[in-house]
């Protein structure tokens, strides 16, 4: 497991591989749908609430994201204890699900100044090839972030999240970039789109 915000006690926080998800004790867990929706708990759920984003400022809560090619986003606000867990795809990042989670933050107590990030093992620029028809999506202010190859275009998708969070003003983020497409020890929806399993990233404070 790749742990982070370790020098902080009152916070665990790590990005789990596909083999160490299977072992994660009482994981509490989102109904992802790509959306820029984002929940505020203050207990455990009966059932998973369809979002992509879910914070807490309540202990003992272990927010979790499930991923295999998007990227697992985890926020702390340590002055105000405020966490959350996001996963954002790229349809999401783009809608603004880490805009929208910043601002619920926000609404709660947490300094903006005071936040960190981080940002877990996901599909990177290599082995992101996409359509010309997504490139048109986006404006061309952010073309910069697609690269023409010999055979496709790639999406430089690892620069774009950095980017989302330093246009809202984040500027701690601790990157884990490893690739879910080449790393065989994380699951991959482009390697294997029969697969249903999905490694976990979490974050809880104690």
């Amino acid at each position: 497991m790749i742990s982070v915000f370790s020098s902080y006690p009152f916070v665990k926080a790590g990005f789990c591989n596909a083999k160490e998800s299977s072992m994660l004790d009482s994981p509490i867990l989102m109904e992802q749908v790509h959306s820029v929706e984002a929940i505020v708990l203050t207990k455990t759920p009966p059932q998973s609430p369809i979002c992509d984003a879910l914070i807490t400022t309540e202990s003992n809560l272990r927010l979790t994201v499930k991923t295999a090619d998007c990227a697992p986003i985890l926020f702390l606000e340590p002055q105000a204890k405020i966490i959350a867990a996001v996963h954002a795809g790229w349809k999401g990042a783009f809608q603004g699900i880490l805009e929208n989670t910043v601002l619920k933050m926000l609404s709660l107590g947490a300094d903006l100044s005071c936040l960190q990030v981080a940002i877990g093992p996901h599909l990177t620029l290599n082995s992101f090839q996409v359509s010309p028809e997504m490139k048109a999506l986006f404006p061309k202010t952010e073309h910069l972030f697609f690269h023409q190859q010999k055979d496709g275009i790639y999406f430089d998708f690892t620069n774009y999240l950095i980017n989302r969070l330093k246009r809202i003003g984040i500027f701690s983020i601790q990157l884990n970039a490893l690739d879910t497409y080449t790393d065989i020890t994380y699951n991959s929806y482009r390697r294997q789109p029969k697969n249903p399993a999905r490694q976990y990233s979490f974050i809880m404070l104690t």
